[in-house]
């Protein structure tokens, strides 16, 4: 039991704790990244990255032309001045989604209001996108700054035309990787990394390293293993002081966002694939995960909000997470309110007495032991529950409901799998609008190994 605990807190807890150490470690002191070329993005994760020289004299029009030529893509302008993009590729402008010019500043995207008068040359990248504003434009950088599409093309490194050898540092890291096709790529992760099960029969049989711990790991592993990238979760801080680490030994690292809810994920999944040339893939990826919670969001409908407590243990007072987190997303995708959504913007420790104060209508208990596999071991776990807990309307109400074994790592890990947990959670807090559907789509009170058994809408990447 304490084994899965500290798992649970690895991937979760103190991850996001590590956090707090961003701003004191910083984000990297190596040569900052003067990779040039523009981004051509169509909207909705469809994006063609041009490596390409701004020449002195060139403007932001003058790139795109020049990108364009290369793509081989038509351009018309909306008037004889250029002042405005009409269309590119035969992609017009969109109610609310126009063709703008936007460069980096600071990390972030900036409108340039007109294209004629920005030098190219001042611009390591320039982004071309048919977007409804800075925030719907895909990432040009990591989380550290730093262009991922210059490493490799379909699989293969750029610097040696050899297939790529890769290294993820988190779970659900190495689960967006798997989701992109990268698992035949992958020679070292953590020690926590378990899915797909290619990547523990990887593990046995030697083809993929342990190169440390979540929160721990091991410098010279990984240098030993000779990655041609690393990958690093951008929410935990000793991540981000290992990938600056790496790049001043010159390997080269993609740092992913710290995802906070389910469109940074979706971008996460799209640097991912971009990084190791695979693109295509990043976006039937990210297709299914979109489809599968738009049909979850439609089979519920418009239900009154049900108030959720979501705990990572049964621990008396045990940690939770706030607002600013995927799993508090989630919970409202599917209609829910998180109880603590007001309380804090992170994960967190609450007291029971917070808890029977907020008097949830469900609590889901991500659960720190052995798989639960039978209705006699549930009732054990729940009838354990501090007395507190037991004064909410949940416990009244028989609204408890487990994650334990393999179906824990899906509600702990920002990662492709969320869908998944997206419907069963939708499934438990509205099941009568599944059971309309199908009578026989019912799902107990607790989820073990055996999880996929009671997924009935998930899409499958093409």
């Amino acid at each position: 039991m304490r084994s899965l605990k500290v798992k649970l807190a690895l991937s979760v807890a103190i991850g996001v704790l590590a956090v707090a150490m961003v701003p004191v470690i910083g984000l990297t002191t190596v040569e900052a990244d003067s990779t040039e070329g523009v981004m051509i993005d169509f909207g909705y994760w469809d994006v063609v990255w041009i490596p390409m020289s701004f020449d002195e004299g060139m403007n932001g029009n003058d790139a795109l032309e020049k990108a364009c030529e290369i793509e081989e893509y038509d351009i018309v302008y909306l008037y004889d001045d250029k002042s405005q993009v009409f269309s590119v590729n035969e992609q017009v402008n969109l109610f609310g989604m126009q063709w703008h010019m936007y460069v980096l500043d600071s990390g972030s995207w900036s409108l340039i209001e007109d294209p004629r008068d920005a030098e190219a040359p001042s611009y390591g990248l320039i982004c071309w996108a048919r977007a409804s504003g800075e925030n719907g434009v895909v990432p040009g950088t990591d989380s550290t700054g730093f262009t991922y599409y210059r490493y490799a093309n379909n699989g293969f490194s750029s610097k040696t035309g050899e297939k790529l050898r890769i290294v993820s540092l988190a779970p659900s890291v190495t689960e967006i990787l798997s989701s992109v096709g990268g698992i035949d790529l992958i020679v070292g992760t953590d020690l926590y990394s378990n899915y797909p099960k290619e990547i523990l029969d990887k593990k046995k049989s030697g083809a993929i390293s342990v190169v440390g711990g979540y929160t721990d790991p091991n410098y010279e592993w990984i240098v030993k293993l000779g990655p041609d990238i690393v990958f690093c979760d951008g929410g935990t801080g000793e991540h981000i002081n290992m990938a600056n680490k790496l790049r001043k030994s010159g390997l080269d690292c993609v740092v992913l966002f710290d995802a906070v809810d389910v469109e940074t994920l979706y971008d996460n999944i799209w640097i991912a694939a971009s990084a190791i040339g695979l693109e295509e893939n990043a976006h039937s990826s990210i297709t299914a995960t979109r489809m599968t919670i738009d049909t979850i969001t439609g089979i519920i409908g418009t239900q009154p909000s049900k108030r959720v407590f979501l705990s990572l243990s049964a621990d008396p007072s045990p940690w939770t997470s706030g607002s600013g987190t995927f799993a508090s997303d989630l919970i409202s995708k599917v209609s829910g309110t998180n109880i603590f959504d007001s309380q804090s913007s992170s994960w967190f420790m609450v007291s029971k007495e917070q808890i029977h104060a907020k008097q949830p209508n469900v609590i889901i208990i991500i659960y720190g032991g052995k798989a639960i596999v039978s209705e006699e071991e549930y009732r054990y776990v729940v009838e354990r529950l501090d007395p507190v807990w037991k004064e909410t309307p949940a416990y009244r109400n028989g609204e408890i409901h487990t994650f334990s074994g393999a179906s824990a790592d899906i509600l702990s890990r920002p990662g492709p799998r969320l869908a998944e947990a997206d419907e069963l959670l939708a499934k438990i807090l509205y099941p009568d609008q599944f059971m309309n559907k199908d009578p026989l789509d019912t799902v107990p009170k607790y989820f073990g190994d055996d999880y996929q058994r009671y997924l009935k809408y998930q899409r499958v990447a093409a």
